[in-house]
């Protein structure tokens, strides 16, 4: 009895390794589903995974990101994909994707619980990609994208925090969230500039102009806060630190004091001789809301008379701006400015007016319709 009972142990012994070794090469076929947190070693992630990426932390080390499906199907797509500008024949692939986190050096990757809500691939791809940091101290971005629109696609940010990859989320520049994504144009939609700052860009079917906007990250926070946003006429990248958010505060400096924004000498209240001999022969002439007024290359002084009125002691009453090429919208201007004091439609110019006071003094923007941008602007 004794021998058989010490046979049975010994048997026991000796497929134990086997069996172990069977289930844990089991749990690792591609086909069996990953735990979130469960360590896969690295040249099985590498056949595994459908994507991967190298994504530095804040302080410079090195990672792979391998993206894989326990359920990955295929299929070849048999006509072109306009989103993703694939050609048939190209190889499409669905699933439930999730990443896994390999340190450099390492032999086993880590599964994360983060979501990448990533259901295609689609090989070749460039939607899918890494915006390297130009600094330290600042991670590497990796940006899952998605169709948002006929010219735009929703950017998923991700970086590496504490070994882990984690989600970012978008804030307005005071606080306020935006959102888990944001938007950019699909082909060279995002650019790093310095000082931890990102810069999107898309084109604004709508207004028929290119927007650009800034988002400085905070690391720790998992935050990409706005910093600045810009639009123009051209898709060509703006120079970095020049936009609505500094227009628009040396604009109200300006305003709060009734004075032309850049000339500290010009100021409301001033009269018609003191102006004709600080400025010169205006290029024309006209009478406008207010009273007479003088036309100069890129603002108009106007006066408390008409032309017929007007005396070498008239004086100026309101300035008037064309920022065309600023391009603003009503949405830019609250956006950094704040509530207006007042929106409404003035009939007698055709058009709406939105008005920021401070003090005795004020600044009104013009435009005819709710989704147009800004025509002109007056400081009184």
């Amino acid at each position: 009895m004794t021998y058989w009972k010490n046979q049975k142990i010994w048997a026991f012994l000796t497929l134990l390794p086997l069996v172990t070794t069977f289930l844990s090469a089991l749990f690792l076929l591609p086909g069996t589903a990953a735990a979130k947190g469960e360590q896969i070693a690295a040249d099985q992630l590498k056949q595994q995974s459908r994507l991967s990426f190298t994504l530095r932390d804040a302080q410079q080390t090195a990672y792979t990101v391998y993206i894989f499906a326990d359920d990955e199907e295929a299929s070849t797509l048999i006509g072109p994909d306009s989103q993703t500008k694939n050609k048939a024949g190209d190889v499409s692939y669905s699933g439930t994707y999730r990443a896994a986190l390999l340190k450099s050096g390492a032999s086993f990757g880590t599964v994360q619980n983060v979501k990448l809500e990533l259901d295609k691939i689609i090989l070749p791809q460039n939607w899918n990609f890494v915006v390297n940091s130009k600094e330290n101290g600042i991670p590497d971005l990796l940006m899952i994208t998605e169709w948002g629109a006929s010219n735009v696609n929703m950017i998923k940010t991700f970086v590496i925090q504490s070994g882990d990859l984690k989600r970012v989320n978008y804030f307005q520049h005071n606080g306020k969230s935006i959102g888990n994504s944001f938007i950019a144009m699909r082909d060279g939609g995002i650019r790093a500039l310095s000082g931890g700052r990102v810069q999107f860009r898309y084109y604004n079917n709508a207004q028929g102009i290119y927007e650009f906007y800034t988002f400085k990250i905070n690391a720790k926070q998992l935050q990409m806060r706005l910093d600045d946003n810009r639009n123009q006429k051209v898709a060509d990248w703006p120079n970095s630190g020049v936009g609505n958010r500094a227009y628009l505060k040396s604009l109200k400096d300006a305003a709060s004091k009734g004075q032309l924004p850049g000339r500290t000498d010009i100021t409301t209240g001033l009269t018609l001789q003191t102006v004709q001999k600080k400025l010169g022969k205006p290029k024309s002439k006209s009478n406008g809301e207010w009273g007479a007024l003088y036309n100069y290359a890129n603002f108009g002084i106007g006066f408390d008379s008409y032309l017929h009125e007007l005396k070498s002691n008239s004086r100026v009453s309101v300035i008037e701006l064309y920022n065309e090429k600023q391009y603003l919208s009503p949405g830019n201007i609250k956006m950094w400015l704040g509530k207006p004091s007042e929106e409404y439609y003035n009939e007698a110019v055709g058009g709406y007016e939105m008005i920021y006071k401070w003090g005795k003094h004020g600044i009104m923007f013009n435009y005819e319709e709710k989704e147009d941008l800004i025509d002109y602007t007056v400081i009184y």
